[in-house]
């Protein structure tokens, strides 16, 4: 009888082992059943890059399967003749958040890539590259590599942390009080920036500047625009003959070219009925302030409330004319303000009460078009009904761009 028990119990701990295994995995099997085959470009194709042109070489591969069929993420791998991949000098996700089986990669990555393989300009070199899939946290690597012969134009492929600008028409008039530009990274959706890209808010006047490399006069190399307004090595001035005002001014050095936009009329804005509790003017050192914000929160039936409100709302964001055009500055959160559109970052969408992640401010140039409610902020409790400064800080040393709020 004990040894008809035992046996009994034996098979139950057995079978629940089974079902529990089972149940942890929910039946899936996320291995990589199949990997793909590259497709474009073709084994041992040449590419002479062309950093002017706006046209991206696209590489592509068959896809990937997955033992239970879901979804296949792809990232392509680059190294150098001879490498195995394991410390790629170069790697991208896919098209499509890494979904697609392609890649579009611009000519100023191609360039970076070709630095990154030892490739000196007006050279040529060779670099190899296959893709790597993953399903849930599987990864593998597909059997194929194929080599590409790359060959550089003139000119950086990398860049200095920050560029400056200095003369009688900028905030600094010699090169030790130089106005900094930050190098601009694709943190928004919508954002697209070749390296090389670099970014200043400042405020410019009649009069000339130069472009430099760096503060430090002993070491600095300057630069001015050429008479086909193309940025050009050389130690003289270039006038600047726009309009007074604060500006948005970009260098891309992958084009050699430098843009200035004009911002105006910059307003904090009730995202509920649109109106404006803040004018910010631009106070110098890359900020915009206000010293006589004010704002009640909005409630059902007051004056200022749209019919449709049935609660208390206190959402804000930024708005502004960008060279006449209307623009917006907002933060990472969705438009329902639970989920952020930078990969990384806690919503928060509460009021803010000191709790809130130290990205919380964070301020960006949000895409054309975008919706009523996207990149929200929250009025703390404090705020409602009391007298506030508001700042908007353009620090090109920060991390990111940023706001700041302030009882009066």
């Amino acid at each position: 009888m004990k040894k008809i028990i035992y046996v009994f119990l034996t098979l139950i701990v057995a079978i629940s082992s089974s079902s529990c295994s089972d149940d942890d995995n929910n039946g899936l099997q996320p291995e990589i059943a199949e990997t793909g085959n590259l497709v474009t470009p073709l084994n041992n194709a040449a590419v002479t890059i062309d950093t002017q042109s706006g046209t991206p070489l696209s590489f592509s591969w068959t896809p990937a399967q997955a033992k239970d069929g879901g979804l296949v993420q792809y990232t392509v791998l680059f190294d150098m003749i001879g490498g195995d991949f394991s410390d790629p000098i170069y790697k991208a996700v896919s098209n499509n958040s890494g979904t697609a089986t392609s890649l579009s990669l611009s000519q100023a990555y191609l360039n970076v890539i070709a630095e990154s393989a030892g490739i000196a300009p007006l050279g040529t070199g060779q670099v190899i590259w296959t893709v790597q899939a993953s399903s849930s946290y599987y990864v593998q690597k597909f059997s194929e590599t194929f080599t590409l012969t790359l060959t550089r134009p003139e000119g950086l492929a990398t860049f200095p942390e920050f560029m400056y600008i200095y003369g009688s028409a900028t905030e600094g008039a010699d090169i030790s009080n130089a106005v900094a530009f930050k190098q601009l990274t694709n943190q928004m959706p919508g954002d697209n920036f070749d390296p090389g890209m670099f970014e200043s808010i400042t405020y410019l006047k009649g009069g000339e500047y130069y472009i430099a490399n760096t503060n430090d006069a002993e070491t600095a190399s300057i630069y001015h625009l050429n008479d086909d307004n193309k940025i050009t090595f050389g130690n003289q001035p270039t006038a600047f003959t726009l309009d007074e005002g604060a500006y948005r001014v970009r260098m891309d050095l992958t084009h050699l070219t430098i843009s200035f936009e004009r911002i105006e009329n910059v307003q904090l804005i009730i995202m509920a009925n649109q109106l404006y509790k803040a004018q910010l003017t631009y106070v110098g050192n890359h900020v915009f302030e206000a010293t006589n914000g004010y704002f009640e929160f909005l409630t059902p039936g007051a004056p200022e409330a749209p019919s449709w409100l049935a609660w208390e709302e206190e959402r804000y964001r930024f708005d502004f004319e960008l060279d006449g055009q209307s623009a917006a500055l907002g933060s990472y959160h969705n438009a329902d303000m639970n989920a952020s559109v930078i990969e990384g970052y806690t919503a928060y969408n509460v009021r803010p009460n000191g709790s809130q992640p130290a990205s919380y401010y964070n301020t960006y140039f949000l895409a054309p078009g975008v919706t009523q409610w996207e990149g929200a902020w929250k009025f703390p409790d404090a705020f409602n009904g009391n007298a506030f400064t508001v700042r908007i800080v353009f620090d090109p040393a920060a991390d990111s761009y940023y706001h700041e709020l302030q009882l009066n």
